[in-house]
């Protein structure tokens, strides 16, 4: 007879990263990229100073006449006030979360640069005279982001309950309830594939740090 050597208890994650609570100027970065997204907004909106023509995003603008800044500010610029709030609540979510858990370098630094690029690859899909506005694709870059993020860190919960927890959000956040030919779903797609890599890369580069904040306790 063989008495068997496993051990009866095992390790119990307690905290992580993802329980403390987010960094105190959270909200205040929040409120104030809502804030610019807005009033990119209005500007377009109300084509102050006969700025409205230069915001928005096409192939030809961008690539043939080097007018680059578009990659940023067709983020900030929506067609009316209802595509502003479709994405701006989510938008004001995800920048909290991602400013209050992982600071300033993955949002705005590094969010907004990515953000442009998912703007320049999402231009190359279409005929260079097809107009892009809206933070939609940078929506799906946060998101997609903070689910990695997310899976990846919050061990207080086994696979299958992070994964329906996450599943739930994004069904909520990403998931549209109506199908809309002017929106550029390629681009949400290209936005969330991009979000995905940069949170992966992100957790490998600080994965032992990220640990170092867990507290675990035996069961």
């Amino acid at each position: 007879m063989q008495i068997s050597a496993a051990d009866p208890f095992e390790p119990v994650v307690k905290e992580t990263h993802l329980s403390r609570k987010p960094a105190r100027k959270s909200w205040s970065v929040a409120m104030a990229s809502l804030f610019l997204l807005l009033a990119v907004s209005v500007v377009y909106w109300a084509d102050f100073r006969g700025l409205a023509s230069e915001l928005p995003a096409t192939g030809e603008r961008v690539f043939h006449h080097n007018e680059y800044w578009r990659l940023l500010t067709s983020i900030g610029t929506h067609a009316d006030f209802r595509h502003f709030l479709s994405n701006g609540v989510a938008f004001g979510v995800l920048s909290f979360l991602l400013f209050g858990y992982f600071g300033a370098l993955v949002y705005p630094t590094l969010t907004w640069g990515l953000g442009a690029l998912v703007t320049a690859l999402a231009l190359t899909t279409y005929p260079e005279t097809t107009r892009l506005v809206g933070a939609s694709g940078v929506v799906y870059l946060m998101a997609g982001f903070w689910l990695t993020m997310y899976l990846s860190i919050e061990r207080r919960y086994r696979p299958v309950k992070r994964f329906t927890r996450a599943f739930g959000f994004a069904l909520i956040v990403l998931v549209p309830t109506v199908w809309d030919p002017s929106v550029s779903y390629r681009t949400h797609a290209i936005g969330f594939a991009i979000g995905v890599l940069f949170g992966s890369v992100f957790f490998v580069k600080k994965r032992d740090s990220l640990r170092q904040a867990e507290q675990v306790e035996w069961d």
